[in-house]
């Protein structure tokens, strides 16, 4: 071979090495890709019937429309709820509205099941020309621990629990319905916004399988739920304005105090009377605002407020002690000085920017 084919013959192979490698890299996106193209979509949340609508029998659908809500009461951690519950079934004995269990609640009356078998035109069982549709209704009042440490900015997340106690879930489960579920918009009353409605399926196990000699969950039971979720924030700051008007107004005049002529006895001990009766009233409208609101164990931001005004107006006692002492000591025009040019300005500046910065932090949190 001469030095030109040799110099041909080089190329040629480098050339047909890197065909080599291309096929079999596209090769190998190939066998990759094609078991992804291959495979079922899978359907989206919240839209199409769920899979085992067409892999486990013995399963309802299970849909919850709140009609209701109101009558919040912090003080009772209560509230009144209506809510309509629905089920689709292939059979009319497989509802679990007949023995549905209601979690979280109070006192309610709930209606007799209503039961209706009509052609089938949803999305589910599809293999079933008609099907069992069911409806039940209840109301009354439920328990929810409100807590009001950010009150008014305070998001409360309102859960209901359907339990369908007729077997474990080795047996029998509920399907949410997703599609038809949801809240009357007028729950939204000028006070408060709903938001954020869910429906979601749990499973709740119990440290039991209570007693069930054919139980197959190794000791303990575990059955199906349907949770709802819907979110509340506060539409207005009134309420708050009016719980803290008492306690702003005892600190706005506990700062007055110290315009008060320290030279004059009289005024002196008025002033300390004044004093008194603020703190006094700072009390007092804390304790209203718990009655109002409900005891806790956390600081919430009324009580922050509260304990802030308390400090505040001992802090005003204490000045008007020392104005008395300098005083005493021949030095009124100084003492008078320090109170209305120096302590004043610091005191009501100072809270109001303490206020805006807990207030502030109560917001963005919620």
């Amino acid at each position: 071979m001469n030095a030109r084919g040799c110099r041909r013959y080089i190329p040629e192979r480098a050339s047909r090495r890197w065909i080599g490698l291309a096929l079999a890299a596209l090769t190998a996106l190939l066998i990759q890709v094609l078991p992804m193209l291959a495979a079922p979509a899978a359907p989206a949340d919240n839209q199409a019937a769920p899979m085992r609508l067409m892999n486990e029998p013995l399963t309802c659908v299970m849909g919850v429309f709140l009609q209701d809500l109101r009558d919040y009461k912090f003080a009772d951690r209560s509230l009144f709820a209506s809510l309509r519950l629905w089920t689709i079934c292939p059979a009319a004995k497989d509802s679990p509205l007949q023995d549905i269990t209601v979690h979280n609640s109070n006192n309610i009356t709930i209606s007799e099941v209503n039961t209706q078998k009509v052609d089938n035109k949803s999305g589910y069982f599809q293999d079933n020309k008609q099907v069992y549709w069911s409806e039940r209704s209840l109301e009354g009042t439920f328990f929810h621990n409100w807590s009001a440490k950010n009150f008014p900015f305070d998001r409360h997340t309102i859960t209901f629990e359907f339990e369908s106690v007729r077997s474990d879930i080795s047996n029998f489960v509920i399907t949410p319905d997703y599609a038809h579920s949801g809240y009357n918009p007028s729950i939204n009353n000028g006070d408060w916004i709903a938001s954020d409605f869910n429906l979601i399926e749990i499973e709740h196990s119990y440290e039991t399988n209570f007693g069930k000699p054919n139980s197959k969950l190794n000791g303990k039971g575990v059955y199906s739920r349907i949770k709802v979720e819907i979110t509340l924030h506060r539409a207005r700051i009134t309420s708050f304005m009016k719980l803290c008007a008492g306690v702003y107004a005892a600190v706005a005049i506990a700062g007055m105090a110290f315009l008060m002529d320290v030279r004059e006895p009289d005024i002196v001990s008025g002033r300390t009377g004044l004093l008194v009766g603020c703190l006094f009233a700072a009390i007092v409208n804390m304790q209203q605002t718990e009655a109002t609101l409900g005891l806790s164990e956390d600081v919430t931001l009324t009580d922050m407020i509260h304990i802030i005004s308390i400090a505040y107006i001992l802090a005003s006692s204490l000045l008007a002690m020392t104005a008395y002492l300098r005083c005493e000591a021949g030095r009124e025009d100084f003492a008078q000085r320090m109170d209305r040019h120096i302590y004043l300005p610091i005191y009501m500046s100072s809270f109001v920017v303490v206020n805006v910065v807990v207030i502030a932090y109560a917001a963005i949190i919620g």
